[in-house]
């Protein structure tokens, strides 16, 4: 899956978005086929007429413009946008939740505007007239200084040389599990925990997910139980072998993608949920937005089934510490999960705990005995 980017191109009205964002949509089609430009004065009317243009419906505005982006960069589209949206909440929004952010402000003088004047909007006013409200970005990727003294394809150059601050992280560890399959891909016993969640499972029936699904003897598992499964992960070998190995089965599925981000596969509703040892993948972000559409695609009465390392097991602490609970240990990403903070988050989406557990003996191998939690937690 290509990772998708948002070239988030701002400034006051005439100070040459469109221009610019058309001659960069231009120069990256030749090189990429996942291109697309989105135009404020276009977008306004997909987001209805209904809008008006007071401050607060531009707010409204810019935050679907947002939202559309990021809908649109999660399944790897590289979007370019020409807006005003001069808001230091929507810039901040999209830094917090788009990966592959680009931010470029075009930083007109005022003189040079009235100068141009297009569309007749700063005819008869005043700088305070023009600037009420008005809130610039003032950390920008990109500052162009565009005052008609300057070719636009350096403008275009100088976008596409800026890497973003943040890049999609979803597939972190792509390579390395990649490498773990093709040594030994072998469809293993389902794990302890598969088997201690089946019958509980059953009694919902239906449709289940499984994010994370690794070599796919889980998901198998609860696919031989009779249960409609889907099995999703970043490694693109494993998908490819189960999908060889699956191709006759009528009831499981897999797909190689984002298990966080993968708005496609959140708007099926489940019975089941089923996370083992994968959100000590992702970040707390990822976490949060992971556990968000997890929430809204479960059915009434359905159940999400959590399994992952705590912040007690052993492993913790060993290696490179990269953040909060965040540790890289022999070329591996882990995040150790606090189980009162995983259960506050599921109760703050409405969900209810049915069980928690915290200790060793739930995966015991010859080598390790992991301390891990276990939640489960319903949509009532």
């Amino acid at each position: 899956m290509k990772k998708g980017r948002v070239y988030w191109i701002t400034g006051l009205p005439g100070s040459g978005k469109t221009t610019i964002g058309t001659a960069l949509y231009y120069d990256l089609r030749e090189k990429q086929d996942n291109v697309i430009i989105l135009d404020g004065d276009i977008l306004k009317k997909f987001v209805g007429d209904s809008i008006g243009y007071s401050e607060e419906d531009r707010y409204v505005r810019a935050k679907k413009y947002a939202n559309i982006c990021k809908l649109l960069s999660d399944q790897g589209m590289c979007v370019i946008i020409c807006t005003v949206a001069l808001f230091d909440s929507i810039r901040e929004w999209n830094r917090k939740n788009i990966n592959g952010y680009v931010e470029v402000f075009l930083d007109v003088p005022l003189e040079v505007l009235k100068k141009r004047n297009k569309k007749g909007l700063y005819s008869g006013k005043t700088k305070d007239e023009v600037l009420d409200n008005v809130e610039f970005p003032t950390d920008p990727d990109v500052r162009i200084v565009n005052n008609d003294n300057t070719i636009i394809e350096d403008f275009v150059r100088e976008i596409e040389l800026v890497s973003p601050r943040i890049e999609s992280d979803f597939d972190r560890d792509k390579e390395y599990w990649n490498q773990i399959y093709k040594d030994s891909f072998i469809t293993q016993e389902p794990s302890p925990f598969a088997k201690d969640v089946i019958s509980d499972m059953l009694l919902r029936g239906g449709d289940l997910l499984e994010l994370g699904c690794g070599n796919g003897r889980d998901s198998l598992y609860f696919a031989k139980k009779g249960l409609r499964v889907t099995g999703i992960d970043a490694s693109n070998f494993v998908i490819d072998e189960l999908n060889a190995a699956t191709k006759n089965a009528n009831n499981v599925r897999f797909i190689c993608d984002d298990f966080v981000r993968c708005k496609s596969v959140y708007s099926v509703m489940y019975d089941s949920i089923y996370s083992r040892f994968t959100l000590h993948a992702i970040n707390e972000k990822q976490e949060d937005e992971l556990l968000h559409n997890c929430a809204s695609a479960l059915k009434k009465g359905g159940r999400i089934y959590i399994e992952a390392r705590s912040v007690c097991d052993d492993l913790y602490g060993k290696g490179e510490k990269i953040g909060k609970n965040e540790f890289v240990y022999n070329e591996h990403y882990r995040r150790f999960v606090e189980i009162d903070i995983l259960i506050q988050k599921l109760r703050n989406l409405g969900l209810q705990i049915v069980s928690k557990s915290e200790g060793r003996g739930f995966s015991t191998t010859v080598n390790q005995d992991p301390v891990l939690i276990r939640v489960v937690a319903e949509h009532k």
